[in-house]
C-alpha cells in the first residue's frame, strides 16, 4: 500500500505588511464581486472591505499625483528652494 503524495500548500505571494498591488487588488475587487452577484449578500461584507480599500488606494495614488506636480511646479518657479 503506497502513501498519498502530499498535498500543496498554498504559499502566501504577500507577508504581513505588504502592500498588495494594485491589480491583485483589481482582481480581488472583481471576484468579490462576482461572488456577491453569484452568492448573495453573505458575500457582501468581503465586497464591502475591497471597495474601501479601492477607494482608499485610490485617494491614495491621487494625493501622490498632485504632490508631484506641486513639486514639479515650484520647483521649476523656484530652483534653488528645492527639497
Amino acid at each position: 500500500m503506497t502513501t498519498p503524495d502530499m498535498p500543496l500548500l498554498y504559499k502566501r505571494k504577500y507577508t504581513d505588511g505588504d502592500e498588495v498591488s494594485f491589480s491583485d487588488l483589481q482582481e480581488a475587487y472583481r471576484m468579490a464581486a462576482n461572488l456577491v452577484a453569484k452568492g448573495g449578500d453573505d458575500y457582501l461584507p468581503i465586497f464591502e472591505r475591497l471597495d474601501k480599500e479601492m477607494q482608499e488606494r485610490q485617494y491614495k495614488e491621487t494625493m501622490k499625483a498632485r504632490a508631484l506636480e506641486v513639486a514639479k511646479h515650484f520647483s521649476k518657479n523656484n530652483p534653488t528652494n528645492s527639497v
